[in-house]
């Protein structure tokens, strides 16, 4: 691609009209001015020039041209970016090969086969006639909503689809591998998906990056339920919204998202007519997926099932989308396990359960009553417990002070008793650094919290264990390394372990933390179990690492190193894809 190109392109995008695409503009002087798409913020600091044609953010110090925040905000990369401005603005780009694509359009390129044959199976092939009556009959989906969503089947055979991708297609078993099609490569590849509901994934520019896997009643129950695509340099679990491709437009019509827990429950509510809906996978928000909402909405309702309540992770993330800056609500579906239920039993009560959904503060507050008796102290010292840590965590000190008036309201104390408890709690979390690194539970990340799991089981049956290398190897959060290099200096002088002991000679800045996450953990869990868990997390954190590591080989052009990283990349996603089919 020569530099002339590039430029003519340039010269004819607006950078004005394409960031107004995404996010509110508003003249300031001869510039434009806007809340930064890039970090949370309350006051604009993103500044747009149509003179220079670049943006600035002087808050965070983001800057670039139209084809930065595509890359940026978008998450592509420069030729794909390039590519997707020429054809916005009628430039025929001569030199573009497509066989000189990036890693990930490669990916896509072959999902969209993928997903052409497992549409064709549901719909029109023999083998798919009887998944497709399980999802108009027992599902209630009509053809019009399967077609809408794409949904297709992957026949039980082991080689219908590798033999359909390298015979008909063309493609090489090492590049469907490294899709995350296939699993093995060669004579023995078969279908991962093989003999499941298939649910396409899509980024919400509409590019099929990935796939979801449910299994039919009828299929042996000794199989995952719910199967989703390995990571790859298209598809990120993190950062996918599904449905949102199909319901953007809604969502910024409605100025308000209504997310829902997987596919079924997104595609139930968008045929009883919630059009503004969008899925998440597991029940927790990341951030990622937060700041991609926040492209069209800053208002969220969630729908989750019915165990939300006692769901911590689906607390942080909805503290999390609080705290940058969105209005996050909750919908109430009394009576019903999940959206798909009181879609397809109850519309209208389903969308009166939005229309009623009331803030998270209020939510938490009100389940946290109805738990205990605020008749009695002990009561209300639990009340207590629970609130003030969730409370402490409110930004917007209007909003905290509002909630601290609430709360003492319904406790029957004084305000100020309430407020010392928060200034307690907020002087207790900065005393020193290492009580700093020491997270509450709702701010600690999924690695972590393994990590502290496998701590504990470890050292309720065999602490030697998490001693080994290979496996002390795996911790990486501040916290719980401390915690092993006690455990090694404990092991120096006393030949057993004692759980009393060993939490006495603790330094006194590592009790308060150590204890609490023995009582947060105590259920006993298979520690291999965890291990396993811990060494998917610490694969995928590295294919992160490898992604960065080629997408600035491809910006620098150095093809040697780009090629071994694409092989280490290869050759960590298949360590994982067998770890996970383990």
């Amino acid at each position: 691609m020569n530099n002339n190109q590039i430029e003519e392109v340039k010269s004819k995008v607006d950078i004005v009209s394409l960031i107004s695409e995404y996010i509110e503009l508003k003249k300031a002087g001869r510039n434009y001015k806007a809340n930064c798409p890039f970090h949370g913020e309350k006051t604009p600091s993103f500044m747009v020039s149509p003179e220079l044609q670049i943006y600035k953010c002087f808050g965070c110090g983001e800057n670039g041209d139209c084809f930065t925040f595509l890359e940026k905000h978008e998450g592509m990369e420069f030729g794909e970016a390039l590519k997707y401005l020429a054809d916005k603005v009628g430039v025929k780009l001569i030199s573009f090969k497509s066989d000189a694509a990036s890693e990930k359009e490669k990916i896509i390129e072959i999902n969209k086969s993928t997903l052409n044959f497992y549409e064709y199976v549901l719909l029109t092939h023999p083998q798919g006639k009887k998944a497709l009556e399980y999802l108009i009959k027992d599902r209630g989906l009509n053809l019009e909503t399967i077609n809408k969503f794409q949904i297709g089947f992957s026949p039980e055979s082991f080689d219908a689809l590798p033999k359909y991708l390298t015979e008909k297609k063309n493609f090489k078993s090492i590049d469907l591998e490294k899709a995350g099609i296939i699993i093995g490569g060669g004579g023995r590849a078969f279908d991962r998906f093989r003999g499941r509901v298939i649910f396409p994934l899509f980024d919400h520019r509409g590019q099929v990056i990935g796939f979801a896997g449910r299994i039919l009643p009828w299929v042996r129950q000794d199989m995952a339920k719910y199967i989703n695509s390995p990571e790859t340099p298209a598809y990120h679990k993190s950062k996918v919204l599904y449905g949102l491709n199909i319901t953007k437009n809604e969502i910024r019509d409605e100025k308000y998202a209504i997310v829902v827990e997987g596919e079924l429950d997104m595609i139930s509510s968008y045929q009883a007519g919630i059009k503004n809906v969008i899925a998440i996978k597991g029940s927790a928000l990341t951030e990622d997926q937060i700041r991609l909402i926040g492209r069209f909405v800053k208002k969220i309702v969630l729908c989750l099932d019915s165990d939300f309540a006692g769901d911590e992770a689906a607390k942080r993330g909805a503290i999390l989308a609080e705290n940058l800056g969105f209005e996050v609500k909750v919908a109430r579906l009394i009576g019903f396990k999940d959206p798909d239920e009181i879609a397809r039993a109850n519309p209208e009560l389903y969308k009166k359960a939005i229309e009623d959904s009331i803030g998270i503060w209020d939510f938490l507050i009100d389940l946290t009553f109805k738990k205990y008796n605020s008749g009695t102290g002990e009561g209300k010292a639990k009340i207590s417990a629970e609130i003030i840590p969730l409370i402490s965590l409110i930004q917007d000190n209007i909003v905290k002070a509002h909630y601290i008036e609430i709360l003492s309201r319904k406790l029957s104390v004084p305000v100020e008793a309430v407020t010392d408890e928060i200034n307690k709690q907020e002087t207790d979390k900065t005393k020193t650094k290492l009580e700093d690194l020491i997270i509450t539970k709702l701010q600690k990340n999924r690695k972590q919290l393994l990590e502290e799991r496998l701590l504990i089981n470890a050292i309720s049956t065999n602490p030697r264990v998490i001693l080994k290398k290979d496996i002390k190897n795996l911790f990486s959060s501040v916290f719980p390394l401390r915690i092993l290099e006690e455990l090694e200096k404990y092991f120096t002088n006393n030949d057993r372990f004692n759980l009393s002991k060993f939490t006495n000679d603790l330094p006194k800045e590592l009790v308060s933390g150590f204890s609490e996450i023995v009582l947060e953990n105590s259920e006993d869990e298979n520690i291999e179990n965890i291990i396993k868990e811990l060494r998917i997390a610490d694969l995928r954190h590295k294919m992160e690492e490898l992604g960065a590591k080629i997408r600035e080989s491809e910006d620098d052009n150095d093809l040697i190193k780009l090629s071994k990283l694409q092989n280490t990349f290869a050759d960590t996603a298949k360590d994982l894809s067998a770890l996970e089919e383990e």
